[in-house]
C-alpha cells in the first residue's frame, strides 16, 4: 500500500497543520487537520481491507493479423472497490487494455487487434486498487497469462497455379471425379467444393455431393526454410500454398524448421497454427514435391520441374478476403457438424 498524488498532498496539509498548530495554537488542528487525518485514516483502512481478487480471464480466438477480438476479465473480490486494470499485451497484440472500473461488480472487457505472425500473450493483468478518495493504492496481479496464435497472413493464388499444384498429387485410380451418387450431410474433412448449395438453403444444414469411386490423392511433399528477416513473407506464402492444396481435396505432408506435420483436408488450421510459430532455418527436404525458400528480397518456390517468385503465383490480394470467408465457414460448419 502507498499514498498517491493526491494521499501525499493530504499528508503535507497535515504537517502544514501541525507546524502552524506549534507555532501559533491548537485550534488550526480541529479547522484543518483533523478531518484531512480522518480521511486519510478511512482511506487506508479501506485499501488495506481489500483482499487479492480473483480474475479469470476469456481465451480470444487464434486468427489473422489485422483481426480484432474482445477480451473479457471476469474478477471476484470479497466487495467492490474502484480500481485501474491494465492487462499485458507481447508484441504482435494491439489496444488498449486500460479500464478504469469499480471492480467486482461485473465484466471488464476490451478490444486487442492482431499486428503480426507469431505466439503472442495477453496477461497478466495489473490491478490497482484505490479507496474511495484516493489517497491510498495497492496493486495485485491477477488473470495469469494467455496464449493466442497470429497466423500467416493468406494470399489467393492466380488460377493456373492452384491448377498446376493439383497436378502435383497422383490419384489412384483415375485423375477424374467419379460419377454423382447422392446428397449426404456435411462431415468434418469434408471439401467445400462439394457442398450442394441450393439443398444447404433449403434445408439450412450444410448438404454436399457424394461421388462414387472418388480416389483419395496422395499426399504433396511441402518443405520449407527461410533466412532471418524473410520468416513472416515465407511463412505466408507457405500457408497460402498448403490451402490450396487442401482446399482442393489434395493432403500434404510438410516440414519446415519447427518439426513436421500431416495434414488432411479440412486441417487447415493446423498448417496455420503450425507456420505461425515457425523460425528462420534450412530447407529440411530439397526433394520435396514443393519447395519454399525465403532468400533477400525474394521468396522462391519450386515445383513441377520449375522455379518461380511467390508474386509470381499470387493473385489479386483482394481475392484473400474469400480465402478467410471460406474458411471461416468450413470452421463453423465442422463446430456444427461435431456439436
Amino acid at each position: 500500500m502507498r499514498p498517491t498524488l493526491r494521499g501525499w498532498a493530504a499528508l503535507v496539509v497535515v504537517a502544514l497543520g501541525v507546524g502552524n498548530a506549534i507555532a501559533f495554537g491548537p485550534r488550526a488542528l480541529d479547522a484543518v487537520v483533523v478531518p484531512v487525518v480522518v480521511a486519510l485514516a478511512v482511506g487506508a483502512v479501506q485499501v488495506w481491507r481489500i483482499s487479492p481478487p480473483r480474475a479469470v480471464r476469456s481465451s480470444p480466438e487464434d486468427g489473422f493479423p489485422g483481426e480484432t477480438h474482445t477480451v473479457t476479465l471476469d474478477i471476484e473480490s470479497n466487495r467492490p472497490f474502484p480500481a485501474t486494470t491494465t492487462d499485458a499485451l507481447s508484441d504482435g497484440l494491439d489496444g488498449d487494455s486500460k479500464t478504469q472500473s469499480l471492480v467486482g461488480d461485473g465484466t471488464i472487457s476490451y478490444d486487442v487487434t492482431y499486428q503480426s505472425r507469431g505466439l503472442a500473450t495477453i496477461g497478466p493483468a495489473s490491478l490497482v486498487a484505490t479507496d474511495v478518495l484516493g489517497f491510498f493504492t495497492r496493486t495485485f496481479t491477477v488473470g495469469g497469462t494467455t496464449e493466442i496464435l497470429v497466423y500467416p497472413r493468406l494470399r489467393s493464388l492466380s488460377a493456373t497455379a492452384r491448377r498446376d499444384l493439383s497436378l502435383l498429387s497422383h490419384f489412384g485410380a483415375s485423375d477424374e471425379r467419379g460419377e454423382f451418387d447422392r446428397l449426404r450431410p456435411y462431415v468434418p474433412g469434408d471439401s467445400l467444393r462439394d457442398v450442394h448449395w441450393k439443398s444447404t438453403a433449403r434445408s439450412g444444414d450444410l448438404v454436399v455431393k457424394a461421388f462414387a469411386d472418388h480416389a483419395d490423392p496422395d499426399a504433396v511433399a511441402v518443405s520449407v526454410g527461410s533466412i532471418e528477416g524473410r520468416v513472416d513473407d515465407v511463412a505466408e506464402a507457405t500457408a497460402s500454398l498448403c490451402w490450396s492444396l487442401l482446399d482442393a481435396g489434395v493432403p500434404i505432408h510438410l516440414t519446415s524448421p519447427g518439426g513436421t506435420i500431416d495434414a488432411a483436408p479440412g486441417d487447415q488450421r493446423h498448417v496455420l497454427a503450425h507456420l505461425a510459430q515457425m523460425d528462420a532455418g534450412s530447407v529440411p527436404d530439397e526433394n520435396a514435391g514443393v519447395v519454399v525458400r525465403g532468400d533477400v528480397g525474394q521468396t522462391h518456390i519450386a515445383f513441377g520441374g520449375h522455379e518461380t517468385t511467390f508474386e509470381r503465383l499470387s493473385a489479386d490480394p483482394s481475392a484473400s478476403d474469400e480465402m478467410l470467408s471460406s474458411l471461416q465457414l468450413d470452421d463453423d460448419a465442422r463446430r456444427e457438424a461435431t456439436a
